[in-house]
């Protein structure tokens, strides 16, 4: 079993390892064939984005993977993210009125469009890693990368536009979509129908509230991920911006170990009958993953001042992903809005106060003071998930 679950991470890893460097070498023709300033605009129109998407997206993936989903389920989530990502264009543009920088509305929209694209990739890879297709996964990823570097590429070279850049994302996305993931979804998923899901999740809108707590999680995470990058645009420059982006986004690189880890393990809280493991494994198996972040992000701190602050943060971030992750496992949505929530209220204080004082180096600070909170208030609810008190010792024993 060890080595058939090594086999498939180290699949995933090569895959997501692949996908991440796609997008650094995105970031890289960025810097070579365009300007710091429109480096800085294309982040920020991410950052507006981002807590939308992430939204609309209700974590989704992550309940098709941990439930082993049926087709049935998979496109009660497609039309479910569809309508939400449709209604959140109105949000996009109230969002742009106040805080978007003036010209980049047709960059936003198109950041946007290719943030609707890469969604149902995400659905696909969260049903197809629940049926533990992970080479499937592996072939989308890959292909996707190749197809999304060699038109960007081609695009930045021959035209500079940022617009441009971000279309040719759009329909390399679109069209490993249509080529390849929702014809590999329906042969992985044919004949296959989980009961227990079609009962919990009957109807788009029974979806929508019964997981609307992990969209807001989602939300406060990527409002914590974009908080010091709205500060850093607003009080230092745009361009700077573009250097701060640079730099945040080789935390990307590590977060790879961690999600490969997730699509690998998550899978482990349900057998192929939908039924829970007994929590004496859930335990040894939430160590186990915890401790493999710990040591993988240890290797890491050893560059500049900024980087290793980033670091440290990262070592507290993964280790909170992979709870988050858990905790949906154990379907506790509510309970990680409440501890997101707080993070994001230290960030925000910490980056009013610090950017305007220390530049990028505040920024980067308050990002740590806001990983430091996020686990820390999270670390109770898995405690209480592994060891409730309302189940009697002797089961637990006898299980």
């Amino acid at each position: 079993m060890k080595t058939v679950r090594l086999s498939r991470f180290n699949l995933i890893f090569i895959a997501d390892t692949a996908y991440s460097l796609h997008q650094w070498m995105i970031l890289t023709l960025l810097i070579k064939w365009s300007t710091p300033l429109n480096i800085g605009y294309f982040n920020y129109a991410l950052a507006i984005t981002a807590p939308i998407v992430m939204f609309c997206w209700l974590n989704a993936s992550t309940i098709l993977t941990a439930e082993r989903a049926g087709l049935t389920n998979f496109w009660l989530f497609i039309k479910t993210r569809f309508s939400l990502l449709s209604a959140g264009v109105f949000v996009l543009l109230g969002v742009y009125y106040f805080f978007g920088e003036a010209n980049i509305l047709l960059l936003t929209l198109l950041v946007y469009l290719n943030k609707y694209m890469e969604s149902f990739a995400d659905l696909g890879y969260g049903f197809l890693q629940g049926h533990t297709a992970f080479k499937e996964v592996a072939i989308s990823k890959i292909f996707r990368s190749l197809l999304n570097v060699s038109g960007a590429a081609l695009v930045l070279f021959t035209t500079h536009s940022i617009q441009g850049f971000v279309i040719a994302l759009i329909t390399g996305n679109l069209i490993m979509l249509l080529v390849y993931d929702l014809p590999t979804i329906r042969r992985v998923g044919r004949g296959f129908d989980n009961q227990a899901l079609d009962l919990r999740y009957r109807s788009g809108k029974e979806l929508f509230l019964k997981a609307m707590p992990l969209g807001f999680v989602a939300l406060l995470i990527a409002l914590n991920a974009n908080i010091p990058r709205l500060f850093v645009g607003h009080a230092i420059g745009t361009e700077e911006l573009g250097y701060y982006a640079s730099i945040a986004y080789l935390l990307v690189l590590g977060s790879l170990f961690i999600h490969s880890l997730i699509a690998v393990l998550l899978p482990n809280f349900s057998s192929d009958t939908g039924e829970r493991q007994s929590l004496p494994e859930l335990r040894k198996l939430t160590r186990s993953m915890l401790l493999m972040t710990i040591f993988y992000n240890a290797s890491f701190v050893k560059y500049h001042l900024i980087f290793v602050l980033m670091m440290v943060a990262s070592l507290f971030f993964y280790n909170s992903t992979v709870i988050q992750a858990l905790l949906t496992g154990f379907q506790q949505f509510r309970i990680q809005t409440l501890s997101i929530f707080g993070s994001v209220v230290v960030n925000l204080v910490a980056c009013s106060l610090l950017i305007p004082l220390y530049g990028l180096y505040g920024a980067t600070i308050a990002y740590t003071l806001c990983a430091v909170t996020q686990i820390v208030l999270l670390l109770p609810a898995l405690y209480r998930s592994l060891y409730p008190r309302n189940v009697a010792l002797v089961v637990e024993q006898s299980s």
